[in-house]
């Protein structure tokens, strides 16, 4: 079975500084669960905008160093006045409320090195596993969303 040593060099400065996540919210790095499911393009729109609107359809897609492609949904607020309350806005008609949860068994993120070439096997840096992050929370929307009036 192949095996594979995994770097925790950096986990002292994950545990103890927020700000080296990879998305920063007041809890690190955290999951998105809500019930139903969220109707995104498959693809990435090709084309100029024709009209204001095309334009602001197409702003929610990103393209990250020309290769993943990411479409914005939604906008995430958390209550300034209780911690464990988030709100998620999507588009300009709905919302969701939801609640802030601990993990009880916190989550690795690993950066797995995909370049398996039998030359590159003799660098043995190339060949670790690096610990990313841990999730210690995630983000449960229980409820249907609700209309923006």
């Amino acid at each position: 079975m192949p095996t594979a040593t995994i770097d925790c060099s950096l986990t002292p400065d994950i545990l103890s500084s927020p700000s080296d996540n990879l998305i920063f919210t007041p809890y690190g790095l955290t999951l998105l669960e809500i019930q139903g499911e969220l109707n995104l393009p498959l693809e990435h729109p090709t084309g100029e905008p024709q009209s204001a609107e095309d334009a602001e359809y197409l702003s929610n897609f990103i393209t990250v160093k020309d290769v993943y492609h990411a479409v914005k949904f939604g906008n995430l607020v958390f209550d300034a006045h209780d911690d464990k309350k988030v709100t998620l806005f999507i588009g300009k008609s709905q919302r969701l409320l939801g609640n802030v949860v601990k993990l009880q068994t916190p989550l690795a993120v690993m950066r797995i090195p995909t370049n398996r070439d039998e030359d590159d096997m003799d660098d043995e840096d190339d060949q670790k596993v690096k610990l990313v992050d841990i999730v210690k929370a995630k983000l449960i929307f229980k409820q249907r969303p609700l209309p923006i009036m």
